[in-house]
């Protein structure tokens, strides 16, 4: 079966997470898609970047929500990959406008802030983005439902972790993902409990099956034999084309914590 490449947060493995450098070199390496996480600055202006503060990818500790867009652009990106030196924090409009005719986007609502919503919807329809093209994944079930309730075609995937110590059965899966309106789920792949049963099962409730973050072609293999339908990963282009061809294989190597 065919599996969705989405690079996360670009193609961070070579260029800096959730810059355009990572999303452009996603999209010249003709990957399905690409994955964002978006955050609201305190001039209302919709950003990417993963975490609360700056402090990780900027080496300066600025917070997203209380700066204004030009204080955070005074502030170099390139985490350390001196190529990438003066890298800035890009808008959400701005990653808009790089996503290719016929690619994916999944852009995260961080923090389960459901306000951020319609002006989500605003930057997709000013940048003229198929609805069909835009996959928004949370972690808050209410952020998904509140979606789907505001823009019936916008697809949501509920994103989850899980444990291998209390592993779910499909059944609670499909429950939650039906109240939560969602049209499939965003999975940590690294978990041991996710086997061909599982995710058939949810499959055939009628869901989208995702997985997140997969560096492993092993793994990749493994998911790939499962019938996931995409995997994300820091290294989506690598992986891909390291596996493609190679038959896909069930069994039980688990990626290190380091792969994660």
């Amino acid at each position: 079966m065919s599996v969705q490449w989405i690079s996360h947060r670009g193609e961070s493995i070579d260029a800096p997470e959730n810059t355009l450098a990572a999303f452009r070199l996603a999209m010249t390496r003709d990957i399905d898609g690409m994955e964002c996480d978006i955050h609201s600055t305190a001039d209302n202006v919709l950003v990417c970047c993963h975490d609360e503060t700056t402090t990780r990818t900027s080496g300066q500790e600025k917070s997203i929500t209380k700066s204004t867009l030009a204080e955070l652009r005074q502030l170099d990106f390139s985490a350390g990959k001196s190529a990438y030196r003066g890298e800035r924090i890009p808008t959400l409009a701005e990653a808009l406008a790089v996503l290719r005719p016929g690619k994916t986007f999944y852009i995260e609502i961080k923090g389960g802030n459901a306000a951020l919503i319609e002006p989500l919807l605003t930057e997709i329809a000013t940048a003229k983005v198929p609805l069909q093209d835009i996959v928004l994944i949370c972690f808050d079930q209410e952020v998904c439902r509140q979606a789907k309730i505001r823009c019936p075609e916008l697809r949501t995937l509920w994103l989850v972790s899980y444990s291998d110590e209390q592993p779910p059965q499909p059944e609670e899966v499909i429950a939650t993902l039906c109240q939560c309106l969602a049209d499939g789920i965003d999975l940590n792949g690294n978990r041991a409990f996710i086997d061909a049963a599982f995710v058939a099962a949810v499959k055939a409730a009628g869901f989208y099956f995702a997985v997140w973050t997969i560096d492993s072609a092993q793994r990749a293999r493994e998911l790939i034999a499962y019938g996931v339908d995409a995997i994300t990963s820091n290294r989506a282009a690598a992986l891909r084309d390291e596996i493609a061809g190679q038959p896909c294989t069930q069994g039980s190597a688990k990626q290190t914590a380091a792969e994660s």
